[in-house]
C-alpha cells in the first residue's frame, strides 16, 4: 500500500484535462453567466468553481484513510478506495464539463443524470469490496458493530445499486423537465439508501441471534 498513492493517475489527469478545458471554455463564455435563480456569476467563478472542488477531493482522499480509527482495514480494499475516489473525480468533472457546454449550448443537462447514474453502477460494483472504515459505504451502527452485517450489506448494496443506476439513465431521458430529472437522480438513490439501511439492521440482529 503506497501511503502517497490514495488517487489513481487517472483521477488527475481528470483534474487537468477539465482544468485545461475550462481555460478554453472561459475565453467562449460571456462576462457573467446565467445561474441558478437566474442570478448572475462571473464566468472566472464558473470556470475555477468546481476544477477547486475536485481538487479539494483528491486531497481530502489523501487524509481520510490517514485519520481513519480503522486505518488497518484499508490495505484490504485499498485499490477499491482510490478507485472510488478516483470515480467520484471524474464525476465531478464530467458534471462540470456538461454544466459548460449548456452554457455553450453543446451539450444537455440530461447527460448530468447520466453521468450519475453511470458512476452509480461503477461504485455499486465494487462495493462489496470495502471493508469496515468509518468514511465510505454504508457507516450505520450495525454494519460498523458487525462484520457480518457490513458485509452483506454491502453485497445487498453492489447487487441492487446495478438495475438502479440503469434506472437513473432511463429517466433522465424519459422525464420532460429538469426539475422532475432533479428526482431522477433522488429518488432511486434514497431507496437504495433506505433499502439497505434497513437491511443492516436486520443482518446485525440475525447476527446476533
Amino acid at each position: 500500500m503506497k501511503k502517497n498513492n490514495a488517487m489513481p493517475w487517472w483521477g488527475w489527469f481528470t483534474w487537468l484535462f477539465v482544468v485545461a478545458l475550462g481555460l478554453i471554455a472561459y475565453t467562449h463564455l460571456p462576462a457573467q453567466v446565467v445561474g441558478k435563480g437566474d442570478r448572475m456569476t462571473p464566468r472566472l467563478l464558473v470556470v475555477l468553481y468546481e476544477p477547486a472542488i475536485m481538487l479539494g477531493i483528491i486531497l481530502l482522499w489523501h487524509v481520510l484513510w490517514r485519520i481513519d480509527p480503522k486505518k488497518r482495514n484499508y490495505e484490504s480494499f485499498w485499490s477499491t478506495y482510490r478507485y472510488i475516489g478516483g470515480v467520484i473525480v471524474v464525476l465531478t468533472g464530467g458534471v462540470y464539463l456538461v454544466t459548460l457546454g449548456h452554457v455553450l449550448n453543446i451539450a444537455s443537462m440530461r447527460f448530468v443524470p447520466t453521468a450519475i447514474g453511470i458512476v452509480f453502477m461503477l461504485i455499486a460494483n465494487v462495493s462489496p469490496r470495502i471493508q469496515q472504515n468509518w468514511w465510505i459505504g454504508f457507516r450505520t451502527p450495525w454494519t460498523l458493530s458487525s462484520p457480518e452485517s457490513w458485509n452483506r450489506t454491502h453485497r445487498l448494496a453492489g447487487q441492487l445499486g446495478i438495475p438502479m443506476g440503469i434506472f437513473i439513465i432511463i429517466l433522465a431521458w424519459v422525464l420532460p423537465t429538469n426539475s422532475m430529472m432533479k428526482l431522477a437522480i433522488l429518488v432511486p438513490i434514497l431507496l437504495w439508501v433506505f433499502v439497505a439501511v434497513v437491511a443492516s439492521y436486520f443482518y446485525a440482529k440475525q447476527n446476533d441471534d
